[in-house]
């Protein structure tokens, strides 16, 4: 309809113009040059108005068209006063504008909620071109790298070349476990990548996740498991043989007479053996309810606690060995608020001092720092430095083990149920060291 009425306005325009032409021609063999003169003046503003109008036309197709290039669907036309066919084609022109916005502001929000799931997933997640241009990297992945802006993979080379060289080798469907030190920090990564192709460009999709906890959380639970089996069957084993061994010893202590005349060496050799086989039993017997404690962590009574108050009923208890040894025990910053368990907590800083005390034996000016920081997301960290000898890498990653210690008088449970009882706060526990420059570690609530 539209184009019906701008045929017929530049018909109707047309005639108009021929026949004022045709009378001007008229006026001129007819010696009539005043009209031929008003004539001439008509013609020539027809002619003008004629292409104003097709101008007009073709000018607003062409802002229209430009507008839609360049995703700008703001403009609107007016609808009257213009003349009906002006006004057929500006109000198709509205609706035409009116639905491309629509769908463009529809494509928006699927574009914002694609993006706020992929920042809301805890995966860390990183999608690069050919060329290694990162085009995604959300939140999870800054987080694990430390890095407030990731551009491309020099970026992530600069923190650990083995993850970028594990990230380029990856292919469609693959998965590997590495070991990633990042800010001193240990950290066991899972990568999976995926390869596809958008419009015919090549892009390769990297999921990671550290599952340095979930490790560690099952690998106490099968040292739980092994404890409780061993514990079982030695104890199973050692209570009759002490039991019997007391009995047997008693025997011969109240027989001791008759046994001395029947024969003095035989007597020793019975006495003695008995003596033996009851004091290792009941060492054996100590030694295994040493390990059980690993098994027996009672479950926390969680509330809200002063981590002061902990601090400073952990300092009265230990004050004599920091005296015997001469360490000094600067304690700041420790007025915050935990929801835990006080007494476990107790433990748990006993152990890490004990720990200290002991990789201060040979500094001539021992200290021990305890303090808390926060970090950006309101996490409280708790900080246990010493200035001790300091642990070398591959001792780190077997600090928590249980039953590994680097003492020669050490059980090998203290740490790993110091993590343990992190673990059931939901906390997490970091060693920071380097061989002569003390350790830090790193409790995280």
């Amino acid at each position: 309809m539209v184009f019906k009425n701008f045929r017929f306005q530049i018909f109707l325009r047309v005639t108009i113009l021929i026949l004022c032409i045709v009378a001007l021609a008229w006026c001129i063999t007819q010696a009539l040059y005043l009209r031929s003169f008003y004539l001439a003046g008509a013609c020539l503003v027809l002619t003008i108005e004629l292409l104003w109008y097709i101008d007009r036309f073709n000018r607003d197709i062409k802002t229209f068209m430009s507008t839609l290039l360049q995703g700008d669907f703001m403009t609107h036309y007016q609808e009257s006063g213009k003349g009906k066919s002006f006004d057929d084609l500006y109000q198709m022109l509205n609706r035409i504008s009116e639905a491309f916005k629509k769908i463009n502001a529809e494509k928006e929000i699927q574009y914002r909620y694609l993006e706020l799931l992929v920042e809301h997933v805890r995966v860390s997640i990183l999608s690069i071109d050919a060329d290694e241009k990162i085009h995604l990297a959300n939140q999870a992945l800054r987080d694990l790298l430390r890095k407030k802006i990731v551009t491309s993979l020099k970026v992530i080379e600069s923190i650990d070349e083995t993850l970028v060289r594990t990230i380029r080798e990856l292919h469609a469907g693959e998965t590997r476990l590495i070991k990633v030190n990042i800010e001193d920090e240990l950290l066991q990564i899972s990568i999976h990548a995926s390869e596809f192709k958008l419009d015919g460009k090549y892009f390769k999709l990297i999921s990671m996740q550290n599952i340095k906890n979930e490790l560690d959380s099952r690998e106490m639970e099968s040292w739980q498991k092994l404890i409780r089996v061993l514990s079982h069957e030695i104890m199973n084993s050692v209570s009759p043989i002490s039991s019997l061994s007391d009995t047997l010893h008693g025997l011969v202590r109240q027989n001791r007479v008759k046994l001395l005349a029947l024969e003095a060496a035989l007597y020793n050799a019975l006495d003695s053996g008995l003596e033996a086989i009851k004091v290792r039993s009941e060492g054996l017997f100590n030694f295994t309810q040493t390990y059980r404690k690993l098994t027996h962590v009672p479950k926390p009574s969680l509330r809200k606690t002063n981590l002061k108050d902990i601090i400073d009923r952990v300092q009265v208890l230990l004050r004599s060995k920091f005296d015997e040894s001469n360490i000094q025990l600067k304690v700041y910053n420790i007025d915050v608020e935990l929801v835990a368990d006080g007494e476990l907590m107790e433990h748990v800083f006993i152990n890490l001092l004990l720990n200290a005390v002991d990789a201060l034996k040979n500094q001539r000016e021992p200290l021990i720092e305890i303090y808390t920081t926060q970090t950006e997301k309101g996490l409280i960290q708790i900080h246990v430095v010493d200035n001790g000898e300091g642990i070398d890498e591959r001792t780190i990653e077997k600090i928590f083990i249980p039953f590994f210690t680097t003492r020669a008088n050490g059980s090998g449970i203290g740490l790993a149920l110091t993590k343990q009882i992190l673990q059931l706060h939901q906390a997490n526990i970091v060693l920071k060291s380097q061989p002569g420059k003390g350790s830090e570690f790193i409790i995280v609530f």
